[in-house]
């Protein structure tokens, strides 16, 4: 069952290359998908880059204090 499946992808596949219309489209889309990609790219080089935080740098103006209701087990 298995080797049948890969057979008939291979020869679609095959069909597929030997199709004009699917090679331009494929380039197409290869075209579409760079130019996203360029997109993106300049778009997060512009951002500044986030300053990694600790958690005493969070906590920093927080007040802990004992619980009144503390119970012992």
């Amino acid at each position: 069952m298995l080797s049948e499946t890969i057979e008939r992808v291979n020869r679609l596949r095959q069909e597929a290359l030997a199709d004009p219309a699917f090679i331009q489209s494929a380039k197409a889309h290869e075209k579409a998908i760079h130019s996203q990609d360029n997109q993106h790219a300049s778009k997060s080089k512009s951002a500044k880059p986030r300053k990694d935080r600790t958690l005493a740098d969070i906590y920093q103006q927080a007040e802990f204090g004992q619980r009144e209701d503390t119970a012992n087990h």
